[in-house]
């Protein structure tokens, strides 16, 4: 893959937090911290895996980006310029650089309208080229994602889940954008489906040089297409590294047990040193003192439950959050 420094997205010190009030007359607010200080790049070409169980706030972080939920404090810069708080009229221009494919196409798919008006819809907004030239793309971007000119009039309810989700994808590629979020876009289809999708994804990268921000729960689904991996923990990133280097050398006790739960087609070939976790996710408006995930981690001693791990360099490109490594 032909890849360049250029910084397609920059996050510092992101947290996304809504408030919850607290009875009918009560002014105490508590907060459920969706995204609490997340920072990550993405570099031109380059496909960022955001992995971790449902709870963790990975598709708040892909929301809080594209400004479809408001921040609360951080900063968001697309290929430089800091994006945090422009007004939606502001934004308008950035929408075209940066889009979104969402977990579960039906809903994100409008069945009033064919699926030819859906994915030019952007295109008219934005006023690529004259009516001619928007149809000659349209046809030219359904051939791309699978899907011929001769579906251009049918409607969302007419296709399966996986030509749904390529109609998806064909919306966000229209407007030739450089970084695509794609929130669990394979998690609603079935097995056969995802592998057909998930190279579809990895050719129209390398022929329109994408760079991507790939959400999902299912290390499986990320190891398939990211060059980069974020293991993402009520909030927090607790280690980030290059693929290769989260499947041989995870740091983090809760990457281990991500990874150990990986079915595996010989249950036999185990490591011996697999790790499972008990217990549910905490709740994020009422999260634990210290490491977030000393309330489930077998190693936990008491500076986990007192201080707050922050992300700290082992090697040049793995960042880990843990008092013990």
């Amino acid at each position: 893959m032909n890849m360049n420094d250029e910084i397609i997205l920059e996050v510092v010190n992101l947290k996304t937090y809504f408030p919850i009030k607290k009875g009918i007359f009560s002014l105490q607010k508590n907060y459920v911290k969706a995204v609490d200080d997340v920072s990550l790049k993405i570099k031109s070409g380059e496909t960022l895996g955001i992995v971790g169980e449902s709870g963790s706030g990975k598709s708040t972080l892909g929301k809080s980006i594209m400004r479809l939920v408001k921040p609360t404090s951080g900063m968001i810069k697309i290929k430089g310029k800091d994006i945090t708080k422009l007004s939606k009229k502001e934004m308008f221009p950035i929408r075209k650089k940066v889009q979104i494919v969402f977990q579960d196409p039906y809903s994100s798919l409008n069945p009033r309208f064919t699926v030819g008006k859906i994915v030019s819809e952007g295109m008219y907004l934005h006023k690529i080229g004259n009516e001619l030239e928007i149809k000659e793309r349209l046809k030219e971007i359904f051939e791309k994602v699978g899907l011929s000119e001769f579906h251009l009039n049918s409607y969302p309810h007419e296709f399966s889940g996986g030509q749904r989700q390529r109609i998806g994808i064909a919306r966000a590629l229209a407007l030739d954008p450089n970084l695509i979020i794609a929130d669990e876009p394979v998690s609603a289809l079935d097995v056969s489906v995802q592998a057909q999708v998930i190279n579809l994804f990895m050719d129209l990268q390398q022929e329109f040089q994408l760079s991507y921000m790939f959400i999902a729960h299912d290390l499986s689904v990320i190891a398939q297409i990211c060059s980069k991996i974020g293991v993402m923990y009520l909030g927090n990133i607790v280690e980030i590294t290059d693929r290769n280097t989260l499947f041989s050398n995870p740091q983090h006790p809760y990457t281990k047990a991500l990874l150990s739960s990986i079915p595996m087609p010989n249950p036999k070939s185990r490591k011996k040193d697999h790790l499972l976790i008990e217990g549910d996710i905490p709740s994020p408006s009422n999260p634990p003192s210290g490491c977030k995930f000393h309330t489930r981690c077998p190693f936990a001693k008491k500076i986990c439950t007192e201080q707050i791990p922050y992300l700290k360099k082992i090697d040049t490109e793995h960042e880990v959050a843990c008092h013990l490594v």
